[in-house]
């Protein structure tokens, strides 16, 4: 049977994004309102070009009293159409409620756990969505809304992992009028025209309102997803550049400024925060900026994420209580908070000093206003480059009257000389290690 125009543009549209492989099982998310059963009868009739196999799947999220009508739908309809589905139940209204967050969330957090573990358990490799430019644009609008960065309009891609969208870039006037030609069912989400829902009040209020400006108004969103879309290449590629200044260090993530820009800095704080399962909001962005000519501060992102800066680094940490005091007494390896040491017979390092007797010795923090031969301990660290987040967990290695190390500050050059039957205390691990790393190129324009 001949495609017709809106089958072939959205064959074009798999094949020119590569959204479809031969031999790939694709997953169909199956509501039955008329997007998902345009998107199934579409792919139906595509399988044999594509050559691949074509499932549905459809949870039923026990919110209206006409879901199940629609769970028998699919079911029924399916099933003369020679398609395996998946069908289950999840009571989404007491999911929020146990968790206290919105019933839109719930349900979309509900529905892309069941796709996606429906496709992992029957080795399934695309989930197909059958967002539309509608949707697309009422998403970017919702976004704006609620006060996203330029980022946060790339809210939807006609390929996010194992997630396709082969009508993102058809409006929903073409898909009205493909049901309306094939004459293909389907049912109506009455909670489609509830206003108290955000994303409702937008398709039916605001959208109307706008296109009073702009009658192509779905396209005119699609051309400021695409400017998202070229921006959000740029930070990766961002991202990709400043690779070698990132690194990361038991519980914090430290990037190296230096010669970055406004932009490229923010950039880069997002990013490592995201490592950190945070995302930075306006208000926090704005403070960031606000404080990048200053030396050293530290902002609280959420409750147990911090990003500090100290001198050109950055470092976006888990807050956690820093080890005050830690004894050394038999050889064996010794954690003081993000800190490694082992005291044996040998040396095993570029940094170590030689403990001549084992009485009395231990690591702690730095003391307030403490100094060594009467030069203050904080003006040593400023001194030697020490960052201001790592200077009050800074191990300071001390016999019972004197401090005899501080790792890349201070060493006491009484031991530094080995002594009959001494041992070793040696640094094998530490978060300043890394920092002299990402200096290495500035310090070889020193040279």
């Amino acid at each position: 049977m001949p495609l017709d125009e809106f089958e072939f543009s959205v064959l074009k549209t798999i094949q020119t994004h590569h959204l479809i492989f031969p031999g790939h099982k694709v997953l169909v998310a199956l509501s039955g309102g008329m997007d998902s059963m345009s998107l199934l009868n579409i792919l139906l009739k595509l399988r044999q070009k594509l050559n691949c196999e074509i499932f549905a799947a459809h949870l039923n999220h026990m919110i209206r009293e006409n879901a199940i009508r629609d769970e028998q739908f699919v079911y029924s309809y399916c099933k003369k159409a020679g398609v395996k589905i998946f069908v289950e139940r999840f009571d989404v209204p007491k999911f929020c409620a146990d968790r206290k967050i919105g019933i839109e969330e719930g349900a979309r957090t509900a529905r892309y756990t069941f796709l996606n573990r429906i496709a992992q358990e029957n080795g399934i490799d695309s989930i197909a969505l059958a967002h539309n430019l509608n949707d697309l644009a009422e998403t970017i609008l919702y976004r704006i809304v609620r006060g996203t960065g330029l980022s946060g309009i790339v809210c939807m891609k006609l390929k996010d992992e194992n997630k396709i969208r082969p009508l993102l870039y058809f409006k929903r006037e073409q898909i009205e009028a493909y049901i309306k030609r094939n004459n293909i069912p389907y049912v109506q989400d009455e909670t489609n025209f509830n206003l108290k829902y955000s994303r409702n009040y937008i398709r039916h209020r605001i959208v109307p309102a706008l296109k009073l400006l702009n009658s192509d108004l779905e396209n005119a969103f699609s051309q400021v997803h695409f400017s998202g879309m070229m921006l959000e290449n740029h930070v990766k590629r961002l991202i990709k550049k400043y690779s070698e200044r990132i690194f990361r260090c038991g519980k914090r993530i430290i990037f190296y400024s230096k010669d970055m820009d406004e932009f490229e800095i923010i950039e880069l704080v997002k990013y490592c925060a995201g490592q950190m399962n945070v995302d930075l909001n306006y208000r926090q962005i704005q403070l960031v900026v606000s404080k990048l000519n200053e030396n050293s501060w530290s902002i609280d992102l959420s409750e147990d994420i911090a990003i500090k800066k100290g001198f050109d680094f950055f470092s976006i940490e888990k807050k956690c209580k820093f080890m005050n005091i830690l004894k050394i007494g038999k050889p064996g390896v010794y954690k003081f908070n993000d800190w490694t040491f082992e005291l044996s017979s040998e040396v095993k390092s570029n940094e170590y000093v030689f403990i001549h007797d084992r009485g009395g010795i231990c690591i702690r923090k730095r003391k307030a206003g403490e100094k060594i031969a009467g030069v203050k301990m904080k003006d040593m660290m400023i001194n030697s480059k020490i960052p201001a987040f790592l200077r009050d967990e800074m191990p300071v290695v001390c016999t019972i009257d004197r401090i005899i190390w501080v790792p890349y500050v201070y060493v006491d050059r009484c031991f530094k000389e080995r002594k009959e039957d001494s041992l070793v205390l040696n640094l094998l691990q530490d978060p300043y290690s890394c920092i002299l790393e990402l200096r290495k190129d500035e310090r070889r324009k020193m040279v």
